[in-house]
């Protein structure tokens, strides 16, 4: 358990709850205080109470399910974002194979936001029940806040709770920015189609993949790949969404061939939630490597430091604009929103095609400490040897266990020839060898970017 989770300490100024009147129904989030959030957090009015509280109950639903083993879920708090108008809420199922973000845009509220921040957010099981019983007609006020949010109580109570937070969910939060920018839009449905789509998925807990297809006008499950279908293992993972079709406006189906990692999108008139699995029930997005190469190699060294400068809380980044104020080629400044994103500082929503800010309320510092190839790769670099080089096509040997195995650096794709890359031929990221010739062609300075570059 040592080495697979963090011991840490969650310290709340009040248990979150609805508090019901006569006439107004409160609804008071405490953020986790660790300092990196104002004391007010949000404060406002909703205007479809019902379906704020349906899609925050599926979020945490999800963080709260282990879907892959049925092990006793962990109790984890999901990360909330406040800034450039938007309220991002995001999280992981326990076992780290699905990750879920509720975006709640300005005119979801009768106020705008009044903080900027990211944070964690005490979601409790009264909590959780109380917000899917909302309701349209209830006045709702909406407050998320830290020491100047209090219980009408004599004396204010820190509530505390000790968890055992996976080393794999922070992990997690870092991976899924490699693999959004890969997603491409497959299907777009109909509320209608999703829940007859939804029905006909495999009842059974089986382990086996599903293909979506297109057949005539309808979507259908079915056992065999046809060209343009979605691969999906654990129906369980998709129906999660059910609750939100009742207020569902439309429902996009995005996919990456190459991962076979699919996105589910629900848009509603008050939000929308974005829903994203893993290739596999057994495959967790911390275990994938695929954020592994934005964190050794790529051109953001001379600009990944001014691009972390110039970030303000902003819900949509624009490459175009940061390269205007840091004098920085818009292709550099790519690069480094991807290392940044790799590293916990940055977020990305697909469906606007941009990165948005947030810095992760963890230790930043163990991000790359949790990448055993990343620092196995680093002490390879001096032994690497290259055999030949052509352009961008480069051979080289790398040391490994008593053998020097042969990598191939091609635009196509790199290939090497240890057990790793036999095994996963390249599905969950590069190996160290592949890792530790790119280092070593492109002479890689290790650049370290914390919380202190964003203040």
């Amino acid at each position: 358990m040592a080495a697979s989770t963090l011991s840490y300490t969650y310290r709340y100024p009040f248990a979150s709850d609805v508090a019901v009147t006569p006439t107004l129904s409160k609804v008071r989030m405490a953020t986790s205080l660790d300092g990196t959030s104002a004391d007010l957090f949000f404060d406002g009015r909703l205007r479809r109470p019902s379906v704020v509280g349906k899609l925050l109950t599926v979020l945490c639903d999800v963080v709260r399910t282990r879907f892959y083993q049925p092990f006793e879920p962990l109790l984890l708090d999901p990360v909330v974002t406040s800034g450039g108008g938007m309220l991002r809420f995001e999280g992981f199922s326990s076992c780290c194979g699905v990750y879920v973000r509720v975006d709640l845009p300005p005119d979801t509220f009768d106020v705008e936001l009044r903080g900027k921040g990211t944070t964690n957010v005490d979601f409790n099981e009264p909590m959780r029940t109380a917000l899917s019983r909302l309701a349209d007609r209830d006045e709702a006020e909406f407050r998320i806040g830290g020491q100047a949010v209090t219980l009408s109580t004599d004396s204010a109570t820190v509530v505390e709770r000790k968890v055992q937070l996976p080393m794999r969910w922070i992990k997690g939060f870092c991976e899924v920015q490699a693999y959004q920018p890969r997603l491409v839009p497959h299907f777009d449905l109909s509320p209608h189609e999703t829940r007859d789509l939804l029905k006909a998925f495999p009842k059974s807990k089986s382990k086996m993949a599903t293909f979506i297809t297109k057949s005539g006008r309808a979507y259908r499950p079915a056992a065999r790949e046809k060209p343009g279908s979605v691969r999906v293992t654990g129906a369980d993972r998709v129906r999660v969404l059910k609750p939100l079709l009742p207020t569902a406006q439309a429902v996009r189906v995005w996919y990456d061939e190459q991962s076979q990692t699919s996105g589910w999108d629900i848009n509603t008139d008050a939000g929308r939630l974005f829903l994203m699995i893993s290739p596999e029930l057994n495959r967790g997005f911390s275990g994938e490597g695929q954020a592994l190469e934005r964190l050794a190699v790529g051109q953001w060294q001379s600009s990944v430091v001014d691009v972390a400068d110039s970030l303000n809380w902003q819900s949509n980044i624009e490459p175009a604009e940061i390269s205007r104020e840091t004098n920085t080629n818009e292709r550099d400044v790519e690069a480094a929103l991807a290392l940044l994103g790799a590293r916990g500082l940055v977020g990305y929503d697909v469906t606007a095609g941009r990165y948005f800010h947030r810095v992760l309320p963890f230790d930043l510092e163990k991000v790359e400490a949790l990448q055993p190839r990343l620092k196995n790769a680093r002490g390879l670099v001096d032994a690497v040897e290259i055999v030949s080089r052509d352009g961008s096509d480069v051979d080289a040997t790398v040391p490994g266990s008593g053998v020097r195995h042969y990598v191939r650096l091609r635009l196509a794709g790199d290939r090497c020839t240890c057990t790793w890359f036999a095994r996963h031929q390249g599905s969950r990221g590069p190996c160290k060898h592949v890792l530790a010739a790119r280092m070593r062609i492109e002479g890689v300075e290790n650049v370290k970017i914390g919380r202190d570059n964003l203040v």
